[in-house]
């Protein structure tokens, strides 16, 4: 499936993964927040109840407060446990530190802290230690307070761990939800608009000729359009068929007279060569009131161009076997269709191959160029060709170019036409062959 935001899916898609980026990460921030703040706070907890601990061991005689120099709880005495208790006076002196302070290195850090009230506390997260400090009073024996200031201190790296370890589980698990979202959602997605791709590939059908109408069962949302577009093809076909039956009566009606025409002066050639130039014309115009009458349509219309391509070389090769002339096809390595009727293809294609052959000398090339979405067909000759100033002038109706050749000079006028029907240019140029090319791009139609 190609990326494009001309794609209903790939809209969808995007909506959904900024929602769940945007609500999942806000949600994920407030979660890493609240676990932070939930860790901190129960450290805390722990450290302030380790200083009460202090505090229940500690003595003051003889205005001197006193300490064990080693404590119950173990790893106040091991300098690698990263728990360590210190106790300073109120000129920021230490005196008292627990035998695992052997290592530490913050203590100027500790002595530049101003001091706390008596009865404050203090939490907070320094280097690589989180700390809880209390400022406490004792009264001496000549009832003077004396302030202490109590610390203790544990390395942050078991809460840093703790909250890594949450982060990696917590994102993790938000970036696996995510994926699971946006797969769940793209199938979510296509089972949703499959309605809108059977609606697609149907109208290609009928477009490509291999059905009539939009047939099925659709969301009650399609329902309507369905039916305006089945009313559409129906009024449509019903359009061209009464312009095609309407031209069959009107040639069948000028037959008659004409032929009434040709039999009462068979011996008049310049009157026979009007009644002839007449029949063409009346053709012609026939034919040029049916195809504007379908203009720009091509709905149920296709064929195989190199097969009707290679039929007509068939036949005019049979036509001009005797003028020793080469008609040369170099056909596709596969099968090319298009949009259009055959009968056009055949009118256009037989103009052009055999006004080739009129004046082409002894070859004729037609050639297929491909790509992705187009078919171009080249007729070469190897005749006079045509200068760039009468490029215009040969679609001209009635417009020949010499007076060598039979015919009415109206072929390329009607290819003219007909192409125009479909929306199509005919160009003309110089052939590698030193005679004229003309060349016709048309859109091909994949299955």
């Amino acid at each position: 499936m190609t990326f494009s935001l001309h794609s209903l899916t790939a809209r969808l898609l995007l909506a959904v993964a900024l929602q769940l980026v945007l609500f999942l990460g806000v949600t994920g921030y407030a979660l890493d927040r609240a676990y932070e703040k939930s860790q901190l706070a129960g450290q805390g907890e722990q450290l302030f109840i380790r200083i009460f601990n202090l505090i229940s061991v500690a003595s003051f005689d003889d205005n001197q407060l006193d300490l064990p120099r080693a404590l119950r709880e173990q790893r106040f005495n091991s300098p690698e446990s990263g728990l360590i208790g210190m106790v300073l006076d109120a000129d920021r002196q230490p005196i008292w530190r627990s035998l695992s302070s052997e290592w530490f290195t913050e203590e100027e850090w500790l002595k530049r802290q101003p001091a706390l009230s008596a009865g404050d506390e203090q939490f907070g997260v320094h280097a690589d230690y989180v700390y809880q400090r209390n400022g406490f009073v004792w009264e001496d024996s000549n009832g003077q307070e004396q302030y202490f200031e109590f610390w203790v201190l544990e390395s942050a790296e078991p809460f840093r761990s703790s909250l890594q370890t949450f982060r990696r589980q917590l994102w993790g698990s938000f970036i696996a939800l995510s994926v699971c979202l946006m797969v769940s959602m793209l199938f979510v997605t296509l089972w949703g608009l499959k309605p809108l791709r059977l609606l697609a590939s149907r109208l290609h059908r009928i477009r490509i000729g291999k059905a009539e109408s939009l047939t099925g069962d659709y969301p009650q949302e399609l329902t309507p359009l369905t039916n305006s577009l089945n009313q559409l093809l129906v009024a449509e076909r019903t359009q061209r068929e009464r312009y095609r039956q309407a031209m069959g009566d009107l040639a069948h009606s000028l037959k008659t007279p004409l032929a009434i025409l040709r039999n009462e002066s068979p011996a008049e050639p310049l009157i026979n060569e009007q009644i002839d130039r007449m029949d063409q014309i009346v053709r012609y115009q026939l034919h040029r009131a049916v195809t504007d009458s379908r203009t720009g349509s091509t709905i149920g219309q296709h064929c195989q161009l190199d097969e009707v391509i290679l039929r007509i070389a068939k036949a005019l090769t049979k036509a001009y076997q005797d003028d020793d002339k080469a008609l040369e096809v170099e056909g596709p390595e596969q099968a090319i269709t298009v949009a259009m009727d055959s009968n056009d293809v055949f009118e256009i294609f037989g103009n052009l191959i055999d006004n080739a052959l009129k004046y082409g000398r002894s070859l004729v090339v037609v050639s297929f160029q491909l790509d992705d979405t187009s078919v171009e067909v080249c007729v070469d000759d190897d005749g006079p060709g045509i200068d760039a100033e009468l490029h215009r002038k040969i679609f001209a109706r009635g417009q020949r170019l010499d007076t060598l050749t039979p015919g009415q000079g109206i072929g390329l006028s009607m290819v003219k036409d007909i192409l125009a029907s479909y929306r199509i240019e005919l160009s003309v140029g110089a052939s590698p062959f030193g005679g004229a090319r003309f060349a016709v791009r048309m859109p091909r139609l994949n299955d």
